[in-house]
This record gives C-alpha cells, structure tokens and sequence, in this order.
C-alpha cells in the first residue's frame, strides 16, 4: 500500500467494508490478537478481501503508531501460525510493516477464500469466565457487513445470500477448469480479429487478380 494510498483512505474519517483499524497493540497480546484474527477472517470472507491495518486510532481515524517493542512482535511468519490456528480452512494474506509520518503501522492485506468459506477453528475467551461472549467462536462465520462497516458473525440473510454466491461462484469456475482438462468439452476461443485495413486491402486485391 502506497503513502497516497493510505492518506486517502485515513482522509475519509471511517471504515469500509474492505477496511478495519485496530490501534496499536502488541501480537503477543492474546485479547487484542484474537481481535485482529476476527477481523482477518471476516476480510477473507468477502469479495476481493480487504485490509486489516493496526495502528491506527478505530475512533479518530488517525495513525497513532506501534511502539518499537510492540512493533518487534508483529512478523508475518508468526501472524500467519496465528491466524491460522484459529481459520479453518487457512487464510491468505500479504503483511508489510510500513512507516507512515513517523508512525511504525502494520498492514494485513487479505485475499478472499481461495474455494469455501472461512470459519473460526476454536473459542477464544478473555477471561476464564465461560458465560461470557468469546471474542472468537468455534464454528463462526464472520464477515463484514454491508449496512455497518464492523467484523460480525453472519447478521441477516443478505450477508449469507453475498457469501453463498461467491463461494458458487468459485465452485462453478472450479468445475469448468477441471472438466476442460480432462476433456469434457473444448475451451471457449476468443472471436478472431477483424483484419486490419492493409491486410483487408491485399485480400480484395488478390480477389481482383
């Protein structure tokens, strides 16, 4: 993600769907990287996947930083051992750790489910008290939703009918490439192109010969 990137995306004063910040934390923070796993997740289950920037103020919007010990704990090896303990099947991401105005922030790009959705693998709680809410849940299908930018389990129909159609769509694609390469029926060729005017010009004048 580029500088112009991120200062158009803080200029706008709020999440996106595709977009969510956590402030600063350390990942051996077990509360604060269970919320930042949720939020992978949810990113990994919507269309094109999204970014997951931590460092950034979630209220104000504004790049307040990691500190250098904070910073040091955050590398993509252990994020993705991380995520991936708790994703089911595993999520894909690209982690970069980028200096912005003096402010150390880590960006998570997500890329969508590869062919089913993703689901959390286990609970996660912060405390020992089991009747509280867990931060993550065993079997949950978290995604963002279109009516308010947040990382929820599914809330109405409308985000399930979006999550089904994408993983359709991906079954259907699926299909066609691996009934192409066993032999079921030929690839679609593209339309030949039109001659160019020279080539259209030697044709009539060889008819004309």
């Amino acid at each position: 993600m580029t500088d112009q990137d991120l200062q158009q995306l803080l200029k706008l004063g709020h999440e996106l769907p595709g977009r969510e910040f956590k402030g600063p934390g350390r990942r051996t923070d077990k509360a604060f990287l269970a919320r930042v796993i949720r939020a992978v997740i949810g990113m990994a289950n919507r269309r094109d996947g999204g970014v997951v920037i931590v460092g950034v103020d979630p209220t104000t919007v504004e790049p307040v930083g990691l500190e250098e010990d904070q910073a040091d704990t955050w590398t993509y090896d252990a994020l993705a051992t991380n995520v991936n303990e708790y994703a089911s099947p595993s999520v894909s991401f690209d982690f970069e750790r980028k200096l912005y105005l003096g402010h150390t922030l880590v960006i998570i790009e997500v890329h969508e489910f590869a062919e089913i959705p993703i689901l959390c693998g286990k609970d996660f709680h912060t405390t020992n008290e089991k009747k509280a809410p867990p931060i993550l849940r065993r079997g949950a299908c978290y995604v963002r939703s279109g009516h308010k930018p947040e990382t929820s389990e599914i809330p109405s129909w409308e985000e399930m009918r979006e999550l089904l159609e994408l993983a359709t769509d991906k079954g259907v694609r699926k299909f066609l490439e691996r009934a192409q390469r066993v032999g079921l029926f030929q690839p679609v060729q593209p339309p030949p192109m039109p001659p160019d005017d020279p080539a259209r010009f030697d044709a009539q004048t060889k008819d004309m010969a």
